[in-house]
C-alpha cells in the first residue's frame, strides 16, 4: 500500500486525505480503498489484466488528485 502521511518527520497519518484520494480517483473510474488504524494506507489492488497504459492511468490520476488535496482542511486543533 501507498502510507499517506501528513508530515514525514513526525509520520502523522492522513486518514482524511486518502479518504480524499480514494473518493478522487472513484470519480476518475478508478477504484481503490485505505485501510489501516488510522484509514491513512491506499491499497492498490490491481485486476489480474493490468497493463502499461492502466498503470500510466492510474499515475496521472493519482497525481492529479494528489494536487487537489490543500482544500482539505486539517483536522480540528492540529496543525497540517
Amino acid at each position: 500500500g501507498v502510507d499517506l502521511v501528513r508530515d514525514r518527520a513526525t509520520r502523522e497519518p492522513a486518514g482524511r486525505e486518502a479518504t480524499a484520494v480514494v473518493n478522487g480517483l472513484r470519480q476518475r473510474g478508478i477504484l481503490i480503498g485505505s485501510t489501516g488504524p488510522a484509514a491513512n494506507v491506499l491499497k492498490i489492488r490491481p485486476p489480474l489484466v493490468f497493463a502499461r497504459e492502466h498503470a500510466d492511468a492510474l499515475v496521472d490520476a493519482l497525481d492529479d488528485v494528489l494536487s487537489g488535496l490543500s482544500g482539505i482542511a486539517p483536522p480540528a486543533g492540529g496543525a497540517r
